[in-house]
């Protein structure tokens, strides 16, 4: 049986993010992962950018997976923003603006079941039409729900 990270996919999780730079659209989802796990919005602010200062988390495909582990917490978070405006300042692998982001915020003792909960999202949303999918709920959180819980044909 294959990890599945929809399972940490809540209606409060999925949102439509109106920032137009990297800095706005990752302050909104840190915000978000702060009110859902309840963590010092500092702390988790500072974890994600060292994280990203080590090397970008923007995959390409118009992706970005930023992910952070942290002590105080007992289950993993995951966090979904559709952006309003291409990002195009996010340093994608492919050098393409940024469209959709999947935060994660997990426990920090279990390394096994945080790398299958990455390998989890990656395996999903590496289908470019999934992505698009997702790009054309934008404004919309519980139709962006809908389509990432949806089974897989």
């Amino acid at each position: 049986m294959k990890y599945d990270f929809t399972q940490y996919v809540t209606k409060d999780s999925v949102m439509s993010l109106d920032g137009r730079n990297k800095l706005e659209i990752m302050d909104q989802l840190i915000t978000r992962a702060a009110d859902l796990t309840k963590l010092n919005r500092d702390v988790i602010f500072r974890l994600t950018w060292k994280r990203e200062q080590m090397m970008t988390t923007g995959v390409g495909g118009m992706l970005a997976l930023p992910h952070i582990r942290v002590n105080d917490i007992t289950r993993p978070y995951v966090i979904i923003g559709v952006c309003e405006n291409p990002i195009e300042d996010y340093q994608g692998q492919d050098d393409q603006p940024v469209r959709v982001v999947v935060f994660t915020v997990a426990p920090d003792e279990n390394q096994e079941a945080y790398l299958q909960l990455l390998s989890s999202i990656s395996r999903k949303l590496r289908n470019s039409a999934l992505i698009e999918e997702l790009v054309g709920c934008v404004g919309a959180p519980a139709r962006i729900l809908e389509v990432i819980k949806r089974e897989e044909a």
